[in-house]
């Protein structure tokens, strides 16, 4: 038996019914996930806010090294997208040392060694995880840039000078 032509256009008919079911189902599910992805952007956005006067508070009364445990404790702890956490720490910390003169401290890095390890053996004695080892680096770097900021530490190092 052959298929007419008719039958023929009835199955090309339904391939391309099932086609728009398929292409609306994935546009609503592109919808649904958008507007999940906004909500937890927008929780985010307010928990960081909420953060960064918090720091700016605790800041006022620590020092620096106790605001770098206070990040490194906040981080696994953060209400929101994790990316959008960690990424916001070395603000975090700046809103952090903002909180008081950090002169002193900052004086006594001056005389250690400028390189790009300035924090490593600090975290590494935390013995943290990966992606908390991280966030330790990330805060002590943002210590650096802050006492750079504020002119206690020269603005770049010249490592290759003679």
């Amino acid at each position: 038996m052959s298929q007419t032509p008719s039958d023929s256009a009835q199955t090309s008919n339904k391939t391309k019914h099932k086609a728009w079911w398929v292409l609306g189902a994935l546009a609503v599910l592109s919808i649904l996930m958008a507007g999940l992805t906004t909500i937890t952007y927008r929780q985010t956005d307010v928990h960081l806010v909420q953060m960064y006067t918090y720091f700016k508070d605790f800041g006022s009364k620590g020092t620096a090294e106790s605001c770098i445990d206070e990040v490194i404790q906040w981080v696994p702890k953060c209400d929101g997208m994790k990316a959008l956490c960690e990424g916001a720490v070395p603000r975090i910390m700046d809103s952090c040392l903002a909180g008081q003169n950090r002169a002193s401290e900052c004086a006594a890095l001056a005389n250690r060694p400028a390189d790009a390890h300035f924090g490593f053996k600090e975290c590494e004695v935390r013995k943290l995880s990966r992606s908390l080892n991280k966030v330790c680096g990330n805060s002590y770097k943002a210590l650096d840039l802050h006492c750079r900021a504020i002119g206690y530490l020269p603005a770049s190092v010249e490592k290759y000078a003679k």
